[in-house]
């Protein structure tokens, strides 16, 4: 068979599921999400075949093996490869490197050609993988805000308060480990308990675990601290940022230098949630979360639904369910508010679960993802709260949202 005497090259995207024209001579370009760059030239066509030539452009981490995949669009065949090994069903294309060339540096490049029989015209690739990951043509942009919170995992310590019996930290216990300086998050108790934490230490030891401080209500061993329980104080959890921004200037302080008071929110579980919702109304606070919670129609506990008006920060609100007794309160809440807001529903966590449950993980992990989409302006955690794809897509949670 003849080649032909000129070879005509020209370059064009190939993008997934976009059809590519061909002329006398086809090329195209993908690469990887996982950082590569594939160029796919026909250089010579003739009755029933042609010839084409590959290169592997390396835009990640050093590989030692590859494995470059692709679909052919019609009836082409490979009849001969080189620099590489080849196998084929039907159109799938898988071809590995040789024995000399699979390590393929950052910024490398690996080649290979190889004739083919085809019934017409052939077209370049749609798209290539590498190793098992698509190609793009660059290195992904990592999400905004870094790595989501949620997936870090810092050892924690819980500890009294320097200084202040009304309040026990949870802090990743090496703060420096963190990488950046941390945000704060001042937490109210169920039943407004001012003295005992206990019924909330997992769950604040999950939040904190994902590189927040937490400072909650209530002495560390849950000893007398003089103040009384069972009615909402909200001044306690403002009184906890005034803590923070004490500790971040107190030399020789663990916490000293290792906070963003810039990125504060206020939250609370049943009566605590009443606090938390006052509390953030504080200029300080930037988020509010609250927990099985709301203000009662009727005022109870001292406050009424007016306070919504005065929030003035995005809010979560999450309920258990029917069987949550402060699941009307909390919908009629987030109805109310003007701020944006996500009402988030697991029906089978009644009143305590996200706190003491089997919805525990599931609760906090809607938390902290909340509080990283707000705070640190993560656009993962983004993803997770507000798309369709992302909490409400996990049974059996229902999400609403607004404002946003």
């Amino acid at each position: 068979m003849r080649a032909t005497n000129s070879r005509v090259r020209r370059t064009m995207a190939v993008v997934a599921a976009m059809a590519v024209t061909t002329a006398p001579a086809v090329t195209g370009t993908a690469a990887a999400a996982g950082g590569c760059r594939v160029d796919y030239a026909i250089g010579s066509q003739w009755q029933g075949g042609f010839g084409a030539a590959v290169t592997v452009t390396n835009l990640g981490s050093p590989v030692n093996g590859w494995q470059l995949t692709w679909t052919f669009s019609g009836d082409e065949r490979i009849t001969q490869l080189w620099n590489g090994t080849h196998t084929q069903s039907g159109a799938q294309v898988s071809v590995t490197n040789a024995s000399w060339n699979g390590a393929v540096a950052t910024g490398g490049t690996v080649s290979f050609g190889f004739n083919a029989t085809s019934g017409g015209s052939s077209a370049a690739p749609s798209a290539f993988t590498l190793n098992g990951v698509a190609c793009t043509g660059s290195v992904p942009t990592p999400p905004a805000g870094g790595e989501p919170a949620v997936n870090k995992n810092f050892p924690v310590t819980r500890e009294a308060a320097y200084g202040d019996n009304r309040y026990t930290v949870f802090r990743p216990s090496n703060p420096q480990a963190v990488g950046a300086p941390m945000p704060v998050l001042a937490f109210g108790n169920g039943a407004c308990a001012h003295t005992d934490n206990s019924e909330v230490t997992r769950a604040l030891t999950f939040i904190a675990s994902k590189g927040f401080v937490v400072v909650d209500t209530g002495s560390a061993n849950g000893s007398a601290n003089g103040v009384p329980s069972g009615s909402p104080i909200p001044s306690l959890l403002t009184g906890a940022i005034t803590w923070a921004e004490r500790e971040q200037n107190r030399s020789g302080a663990p916490l000293s230098q290792r906070l963003d008071l810039a990125k504060v929110a206020t939250s609370g579980h049943s009566c605590g949630g009443i606090e938390a919702l006052v509390a953030a109304q504080d200029s300080r606070v930037s988020a509010a979360v609250s927990l099985d919670s709301g203000f009662f129609a009727d005022g109870s506990f001292g406050y009424s639904r007016a306070e919504l008006a005065r929030l003035h920060t995005p809010t979560l609100f999450m309920a258990g369910g029917p069987s949550d007794i402060a699941y009307d309160n909390t919908r009629a809440n987030y109805d109310l508010v003007t701020v944006p807001a996500v009402l988030a529903v697991h029906p089978q966590a009644g009143h305590v679960g996200f706190i003491t449950g089997s919805q525990l993980t599931d609760g906090m992990t809607t938390v902290v993802q909340f509080l990283d989409m707000v705070l640190n302006g993560n656009a993962t955690a983004r993803t997770y709260i507000l798309d369709p794809s992302g909490l409400a897509s996990r049974y059996p949670w229902t999400v609403s949202k607004k404002n946003f």
